[in-house]
């Protein structure tokens, strides 16, 4: 039963050549990978992110990268260029304040890291932190000639905005931009919104609740004014005896205005008052009349006292 434990006769003699064989070929393929692909160093950049955050902190002042210096087969490391790797920071159980972090490059258990640069980072860890801001129309640009606008609505008077303490502390309010530029009808539309400091100027980095609000602006026709003479007009004669010494009007100048595009009043040099009827003045008189204004225009005032100052024949 001990037969298969018992060695043949010259079964030593016929395994050390085996043996020698396999050792001979490890150390021939070791000798052509370190020939043909042999070990090389090469600086990486890698891009350089915090991971394991909180969700109730924001992680500030994290460098966009760093450099390492790796150690492998030829082959791996060139072949590192169309890879996407990543160095990062470790921030778990870490809380608000400046932080001194050590980076750690990501990297395929085939090469070694020589050198990280730098080997560590500052970092700042911030609270999360939201208000409710106003919101406000910021309209840019001219609208048609003609033009003007009436009134303005904006469907969200406050919204929140959510981000790291220190930029939420500097937002006075959400601007709406909306483009008039050549507009000549109502605008209706969804306005993205921008969060400004109290100089007007854009605080990035933070998230606004809703993101877009719906903004309606209402166009009227602009309205074109002018001064102008104001001439009173007489109709009939005084009685017998008597004649006209003075004819004036209070004010003796009115504005007139009208809706675009205006093109009355640019040829409209003065005003004349409804007629004054003369029949049976036989005294100095004054008469409130009415202002005789072409269709489209108004007056300011809208009527004048015609003063009529008479006299003896």
């Amino acid at each position: 039963m001990f037969e298969k434990y018992l060695k043949k006769p010259g079964e030593d003699k016929n395994q050390a050549p085996k043996i020698f064989a396999v050792i001979l070929a490890v150390i021939l393929w070791l000798y052509v990978m370190n020939e043909q692909n042999p070990p090389i160093e090469s600086w990486v950049t890698m891009p350089l992110e915090a991971r394991n955050a909180a969700t109730s902190y924001v992680i500030n002042e994290v460098p966009d990268s760093v450099r390492v210096k790796v150690r492998g087969p030829r082959s791996i490391v060139a072949g590192l260029i169309n890879r996407e790797l990543t160095a990062y920071v470790d921030v778990k159980g870490l809380g608000e304040g400046r932080h001194n972090l050590k980076v750690t490059p990501a990297l395929p258990s085939n090469l070694e890291v020589v050198e990280v640069s730098p080997e560590r980072v500052q970092i700042q860890i911030e609270t999360v932190v939201s208000r409710e801001v106003p919101v406000e129309a910021r309209l840019t640009g001219a609208p048609a000639k003609g033009t003007l606008t009436d009134k303005v609505t904006i469907a969200n008077e406050k919204v929140t905005i959510e981000g790291p303490k220190h930029l939420i502390e500097t937002v006075e309010k959400v601007m709406a931009p909306v483009d008039l530029a050549g507009k000549n009808a109502d605008i209706a539309i969804d306005a993205q919104l921008i969060p400004v400091n109290t100089k007007g100027k854009e605080v990035q980095g933070l998230t606004i609740y809703p993101e877009k609000t719906r903004v309606t602006v209402v166009l009227m026709a602009a309205v074109v004014k002018k001064t102008v003479d104001v001439k009173p007009v007489t109709q009939g004669e005084l009685p017998a005896g008597f004649v006209i010494q003075s004819i004036i009007t209070q004010p003796e100048k009115v504005e007139v205005s009208e809706n675009t595009p205006g093109k009355t009043i640019e040829k409209l040099d003065a005003v004349y008052t409804e007629p004054v009827m003369l029949a049976g003045i036989n005294k100095d008189t004054n008469k409130e009349v009415r202002l005789q204004l072409p269709e489209g225009v108004t007056g300011t005032p809208p009527t004048v006292t015609v003063t009529i100052k008479i006299g003896p024949r």
